[in-house]
C-alpha cells in the first residue's frame, strides 16, 4: 500500500452555495405572513387582547370622552379614519369615547362602551381582512364578531356574548337607517 502526500498545500475548490432555497424560504415565509395577517382567528386575537389591556388599565384610555355618538364619530372622521354611523348604547352599556390603539399589524380605531353591566369595545379595521360575510368566536376568553358595516370591517369585542350580538345588531340598525351617499359625476365646463 503506498500513500501519495502532494505538496501543493491548496484546499480543494469550493461549490458555490446556490441563493435559491434562501430565496425560496423568504418567499414563503413572506406569503405566509401576507396570509396569516387577514385572517379571522388573528384578528380575533389582537382585538380581544387590546380590549383586556385597555379596559384593564385603572384608567380608560380614551382620547376623546364621549357619549354623543356624533362627537366620537366626528373625531374620527378628523383624523382620517371614515366610521358608520355608532350606536349610543352597546346594549347596557353606552358609549364613552375612542382612541386609536396599536394591533400587532395595524393601528385601529377603538371606539369604548361602558357601564356597570358590562364593556364592549368596537374596532374599526383598516388593512386586509378575509371575513367574508362575518365572523363569530372566541378569543382569550371573549366573544368576538367580525363583520361589515357601510364599507368597514368592525370588531365587536366583550365578556357577554348578548352585548356583543346586541351591538352588532345596533350597528346593523344604524348603518341600515343611514341616508346612502351617492358620488354623482359633476358637470364638466
Amino acid at each position: 500500500m503506498s500513500v501519495e502526500i502532494v505538496a501543493d498545500g491548496a484546499p480543494p475548490p469550493r461549490r458555490p452555495r446556490s441563493a435559491r432555497p434562501l430565496a425560496i424560504g423568504a418567499a414563503a415565509l413572506a406569503l405566509l405572513f401576507l396570509w396569516v395577517r387577514g385572517s379571522p382567528s388573528l384578528l380575533a386575537w389582537e382585538v380581544a387582547r387590546d380590549h383586556q389591556r385597555c379596559f384593564g388599565r385603572r384608567h380608560l384610555p380614551a382620547r376623546v370622552w364621549s357619549d354623543d355618538p356624533s362627537e366620537v364619530r366626528a373625531w374620527l372622521e378628523a383624523r382620517g379614519t371614515p366610521a358608520p354611523p355608532l350606536p349610543a348604547h352597546a346594549h347596557a352599556a353606552e358609549l364613552v369615547g375612542a382612541r386609536y390603539c396599536p394591533l400587532e399589524d395595524r393601528v385601529a380605531a377603538h371606539v369604548y362602551y361602558g357601564g356597570e353591566e358590562g364593556m364592549v369595545s368596537v374596532y374599526l379595521l383598516p388593512g386586509p381582512a378575509r371575513v367574508g360575510d362575518g365572523w363569530a368566536g372566541q378569543s382569550r376568553g371573549l366573544h368576538v364578531r367580525l363583520l361589515r358595516a357601510a364599507g368597514r370591517v368592525l370588531a365587536v369585542v366583550g365578556e357577554s356574548e348578548v352585548d356583543v350580538e346586541a351591538t352588532v345588531r345596533a350597528f346593523e340598525t344604524t348603518v341600515a337607517a343611514a341616508p346612502a351617499v351617492v358620488d354623482r359625476p359633476r358637470p364638466s365646463c
